[in-house]
């Protein structure tokens, strides 16, 4: 464990619960009991009919290089070393609670802690991102994949104990995964790409062997997402499908859908009444969301909510209103670059919009980014809930 200088957030939990490095995992095990959650406002945005003061608000990469904090205590180490150490991804996680007045925790990892486990070879570039050493370049490869030994993913679960301890029921803990083909697509890229493509020709020339890898990562990715609720203490997910919208709607219908049903199904089987948001990134066209929606009828709902893009239509906002599922999203990130007045009128134009159902939670449309001010993220916070209130207030007039 580090010095309790570095873990300036968790230094009060850890002295209540008396958690040090060797005996944080026993504890985990033996005591699920967790603070009374006095914040419902997250998990009442999965409810047609909660009473509510105003939208909940949190963003992804909320805790991330643009915090001073995290610059700090990132300072001098590796990124996925502060993954893999529980106590200062708790840490991470809590920065941006200290800062604004956000209704969830989105626990400090990343999308590719799973394929890690599964035997690829990653290092984290700080000008490139996420390198894959061992990617998949032939069939053959594929053979390397292996199911990842469950001791690889406890620090995940230790992460999200220690901080849904932390939060004391204030907050909502979210813990995710990244989706079957955004993982693929790593595998066989090795690392972000422009044009993908690899991956494409993975899924048009080798479609038996990629559906099989796929459908791998999804059972997988449910487990690990199963995990998570149920040895970490993580009240909502979100899965990240980052590259979806690198090829069609009729290619995601016919190749990726089916292994994320299974991601779906394997989740929802064992954690039934955890929300699931499903945030597919550039494929929010009406055919790929009613595809979605079908997973939506019978007795339990695969997706309980979306993450939208900035550019969704109408059409697509009206579909998924009526099917009851939640709404999340979906201010464009660089509007945080601009002026207080220009983020005030777009903060309208999204509430107006997107208000019009009380299953709505407010985010961005992607994340936060390193060159993001501190204080414009505040006025996007500080206006999105002063809105939402006024809102609320002229709801009840009318």
């Amino acid at each position: 464990m580090d010095n309790p200088e570095t873990l300036k957030i968790l230094k009060e939990t850890i002295d209540k619960l008396k958690i040090t490095k060797e005996n944080l995992r026993e504890i985990r095990k033996t005591n699920q009991t967790f603070p009374r959650q006095t914040n419902t406002r997250l998990l009442d945005a999965f409810q047609s009919f909660a009473q509510f003061d105003r939208a909940p608000i949190w963003m992804m990469r909320q805790a991330g290089r643009y915090l001073p904090e995290f610059k700090e205590i990132m300072k001098n180490r590796d990124f996925f070393d502060a993954c893999q150490d529980p106590f200062i991804a708790a840490e991470i996680t809590l920065q941006p609670l200290k800062q604004f007045e956000i209704d969830a925790a989105i626990i400090f990892s990343d999308i590719l802690t799973l394929p890690k486990a599964m035997g690829m070879e990653i290092v984290m570039d700080k000008e490139k991102g996420p390198i894959i050493k061992n990617k998949l370049e032939t069939v053959d490869d594929i053979n390397r994949i292996k199911s990842p030994d469950p001791e690889s993913l406890e620090h995940v679960y230790d992460a999200l104990y220690l901080t849904r301890q932390a939060l004391q029921g204030k907050q909502t803990l979210i813990g995710f995964c990244g989706a079957p083909f955004t993982v693929f697509s790593y595998m066989v890229e090795g690392e972000t790409s422009k044009m993908f493509l690899k991956t494409k020709k993975w899924l048009y020339q080798y479609t038996q062997e990629t559906r099989k890898v796929m459908d791998l990562i999804a059972r997988e990715s449910a487990q690990y997402l199963i995990n998570q609720v149920k040895e970490g203490g993580a009240q909502v997910i979100q899965i990240f499908d980052s590259f979806a919208g690198q090829i069609p709607p009729i290619d995601y219908i016919e190749f990726v859908i089916p292994s994320l049903r299974i991601l779906l199904e394997g989740f929802k089987q064992e954690c039934p009444n955890t929300p699931l948001i499903m945030f597919a990134k550039d494929q929010n066209g009406v055919e790929v969301i009613l595809a979605f929606l079908k997973m939506c009828l019978g007795e339990t709902p695969l997706i309980d909510g979306f993450q939208l893009d900035s550019n969704v239509s109408d059409d697509v906002l009206i579909k998924i209103i009526e099917s009851d599922r939640t709404i999340q999203g979906n201010l464009e990130p660089g509007v945080l670059y601009g002026t207080q007045q220009i983020i005030k009128k777009r903060v309208s134009q999204m509430i107006e919009k997107l208000q019009t159902t009380r299953r709505y939670i407010m985010n961005l449309s992607h994340g936060l980014t390193p060159d993001h001010e501190v204080e414009k993220v505040r006025q996007f916070i500080q206006e999105s809930i002063r809105q939402s209130k006024l809102y609320k207030v002229r709801e009840i007039l009318e």
